[in-house]
């Protein structure tokens, strides 16, 4: 099972703890937003924008070491913009995880 890390933001640091900071912090703050974005779009029924949604969101994803979801949620991205909503439940769990993980950090 995958887990949520910050390796690759440290790696990235190279040892700058304000650099590791100021990423997480911007994680923290863009994507309770983009999580709005994203639901106010499924409620919409706009597959264009879900698909965009979920494209902003994404990133994340690899940056916290999570490279199965990133593959889902591309996944999914091609997916819903033919109104295909089979991956919903799923990419709705992995945003869930990691709203409760940019909690924790």
């Amino acid at each position: 099972m995958q887990t949520h890390n910050l390796d690759y933001i440290n790696n990235l640091a190279d040892g700058d703890h304000a650099f590791e900071l100021e990423i997480t912090t911007l994680l923290k703050k863009e994507f309770p937003k983009e999580l709005e974005l994203f639901y106010k779009k499924v409620e919409e029924n706009d597959f264009l924008g879900i698909a965009s949604s979920i494209h902003k969101i994404k990133y994340k994803f690899s940056l916290l070491g999570l490279k199965e979801d990133l593959i889902i949620a591309s996944k999914f991205e091609n997916e819903i913009k033919t109104g295909n909503k089979a991956l919903f439940v799923k990419f709705e769990s992995i945003l869930h995880k990691l709203e409760q993980y940019l909690k924790t950090v």
